[in-house]
């Protein structure tokens, strides 16, 4: 499903850049730094850092403005849960259950500079991305200070969805610039027979970016 997805916006964006393809533009190399909240993801935490990486190449599409695609990858570190049941005479129960997730992107990107020569500008990005989220489960069983039982589990999901996302930069030199970013994300899990499920997730970032263009 990833694997179509991208292909998918790839042909597209690839169209879609023809009529530019003689316009002056830049390749760029980014990186983003932040935090990440997961909604309704049955746990007691739900915000961790994240970190991505793209690279792509944007033509200019005006005196302002400048259009193109990008390709990259991320992760969010694991959120988490413990609990612990304690029914007396000695026996207790703790366990975690902890998730992490790995993801890939393609897409689209856009530049808009406030005006010709300013160092300030915005940009929007959207596009596909495919994810795997990692699920580590442990329990133990005790007897007072003793373990007397213990189970682990690890299971992968895999999934996609689309992503979207706009912010704010300062260019430092011609060539490198900062910027605060603040990216959406809806997606769905597959189910057993490779389909995805009707019912979606959604999460948001909020990351300080580096960005490189030659």
């Amino acid at each position: 499903m990833f694997k179509y997805g991208c292909m998918a916006l790839v042909a597209i964006a690839c169209c879609a850049a023809v009529p530019a393809a003689q316009a002056q533009g830049n390749f760029f190399v980014a990186g983003q730094a932040g935090q990440a909240k997961i909604d309704d993801n049955a746990l007691d935490e739900d915000t961790a850092d994240t970190s991505a990486l793209s690279a792509g190449y944007r033509w200019q599409a005006g005196p302002i403005a400048q259009v193109g695609v990008e390709v990259g990858g991320g992760k969010v570190d694991e959120v988490g849960q413990t609990y612990s049941y304690n029914p007396g005479f000695g026996y207790s129960e703790r366990g975690y259950v902890g998730m992490d997730s790995r993801y890939a992107h393609v897409g689209a990107n856009a530049r808009i500079s406030f005006g010709e020569g300013s160092r300030w500008f915005a940009i929007g990005r959207l596009g596909y991305m495919g994810y795997t989220q990692n699920v580590n489960a442990e329990f133990a069983a005790f007897d007072g200070n003793t373990q007397i039982d213990s189970v682990s589990s690890s299971s992968d999901e895999d999934g996609g969805g689309a992503y979207f996302g706009a912010g704010l930069g300062m260019d430092v030199t011609p060539n490198f610039n900062i910027n605060l970013m603040i990216n959406g994300y809806a997606y769905a899990g597959l189910d057993e027979e490779g389909y995805l499920d009707e019912e979606y997730g959604t999460a948001n970032t909020t990351t300080l970016g580096l960005e490189l263009r030659f």
